[in-house]
């Protein structure tokens, strides 16, 4: 196994991590969609599963001008890490696995559409964490046009996480307190 010993690496093995919580994000948001009942939430995931297409695509673009591929993951790994799954953003995949668990639960529809968006928004927010990171790196590296790429998405992702919050507040939750019992 080799040392990764430069910043340029770290980007590479980042925007690699970066493509698999795409990847798991697009597959995950159906099931949410299928599940949320709230017609103003269905189509803020439904947009958002496209907006995530496009940030996919996006990172494949930025994946070529830095140069970066799987072995950017795996090099640095030790030979367990790559037998069980190689190339796989696990923070991502707890969080989808988290919020597969909520989804199966006995949940008022109101209550769930309200779960659905708080586990919607810890994926956002890793998201910026990882976006806002890989966006500094490049910058530090002088990757201005691969910057600008990640800036893009990062702005994106803010924004769908601030749209989620809008229809928390103005909705959502709302319905969802409105069926709780006193304490």
């Amino acid at each position: 196994m080799d040392k990764m010993t430069d910043l340029r690496t770290l980007l590479r093995h980042d925007v690699q991590m970066m493509c698999s919580m795409e990847d798991q994000i697009i597959e995950a948001l159906p099931a949410m969609i299928a599940r949320a009942s709230n017609p103003a939430l269905k189509e803020a995931l439904q947009q958002h599963l496209e907006t995530t297409r496009m940030q996919r695509s996006r990172l494949d673009q930025v994946s070529t001008m830095i140069g970066s591929s799987e072995e950017d993951v795996t090099r640095y790994s030790g030979v367990l890490a790559n037998l069980m799954g190689g190339v796989k953003c696990k923070g991502m995949e707890g969080l989808i696995d988290e919020g597969q668990k909520i989804m199966a639960e006995n949940l008022s529809d109101e209550v769930m559409d309200a779960a659905i968006i708080g586990g919607c928004q810890k994926i956002e927010h890793f998201e910026i964490a990882a976006y806002g990171t890989a966006r500094t790196y490049a910058e530090q590296l002088g990757l201005i046009d691969a910057a600008q790429l990640l800036q893009q998405t990062l702005m994106e992702e803010h924004d769908t996480d601030d749209r989620l919050t809008a229809l928390a507040t103005a909705d959502v939750n709302i319905k969802a307190e409105a069926n709780s019992s006193s304490l």
